[in-house]
């Protein structure tokens, strides 16, 4: 197993996923469907930092607490309401403690374990690069994208959104909240940049990602036809879907300088 480093320049020239060769998969003809883009909102990011309790619980008291509207709230979410400057990253422990509160289906979890790794390496490969990116904020938004994704099972919904609600309660923090209502499909138009390079970061890795283990694009949606396309208008927003995917699998090769299709993650970093 061979892992990236900064120095590696694989070829790059990538044209979609599943092909070692580069070259085309799927149907030839296959429409270029996509949405009306939307104008593009500005989503200011503003800086984050890890959760600390010893610094940022240093000045909360139980009584401070007790009189809070809900007793339950996790450490996390106590600091962020003593601390409302500053946007505070989960960390593992944290997101661990959110998959119990919502309690998130152990095949969810490993899931969200394995998004969150590709991810990350994406991150740190970007960083490693010179981009200006949180590499922290994109493996905690990796490790809750599915948050709301035992609810909307057991009784429906759309778990995107339910689940960027619940990490906008508990965290406060707006872009990591953003990355988890937009993991499923960008609405908006697309750079060939490092913009919004979290919520690609979380798209790709999630679409890479087949229950707990790494596969092509290929694979992944053929996946979501079989379990989710019960009908032409589903099968058809899965294709769209897919259809960004590889775009944005080409525009993050671009990006980071490699043929990201062939690659997996292994502890925090890129590998083939």
């Amino acid at each position: 197993m061979k892992t990236l480093s900064v120095n590696a320049s694989p070829a790059v020239g990538l044209s979609v996923a599943g092909d070692p060769k580069g070259q085309p998969q799927g149907q030839p003809d296959e429409p270029s469907l996509r949405f009306p883009e939307l104008p593009e909102l500005d989503f200011p990011e503003g800086e984050m930092v890890v959760f600390d309790p010893a610094r940022h619980l240093r000045f909360v008291s139980v009584d401070a607490d007790k009189s809070a509207s809900d007793s339950a709230l996790l450490p996390l979410a106590r600091a962020v309401r003593a601390n409302p400057g500053i946007m505070l990253i989960p960390r593992d422990e944290d997101c661990l403690a959110l998959w119990d509160r919502y309690a998130m289906l152990p095949h969810i979890r490993e899931h969200s374990r394995k998004v969150a790794d590709m991810a990350q390496a994406i991150a740190l490969r970007a960083l490693e690069l010179g981009v200006k990116v949180n590499a922290d904020a994109v493996r905690a938004a990796g490790m809750l994208h599915d948050l709301g994704k035992t609810w909307s099972i057991a009784r429906g919904g759309q778990h995107a959104q339910l689940g960027a609600a619940w990490v906008m309660r508990e965290t406060r923090n707006a872009p990591l909240a953003r990355a988890v209502l937009f993991h499923v499909f960008w609405p908006f138009a697309e750079k060939g940049d490092a913009t919004h390079f979290m919520i690609m970061a979380i798209i790709y890795a999630d679409k890479r990602t087949l229950h707990d283990g790494y596969v092509g694009l290929e694979e992944r949606y053929a996946d979501l036809v079989e379990r989710y396309g019960i009908n032409a208008a589903v099968r058809e927003r899965i294709l769209l879907s897919h259809q960004q995917g590889k775009r944005i699998e080409e525009r993050l090769s671009r990006l980071l300088g490699v043929t990201l299709y062939e690659y997996t993650a292994d502890r925090g970093r890129l590998v083939r």
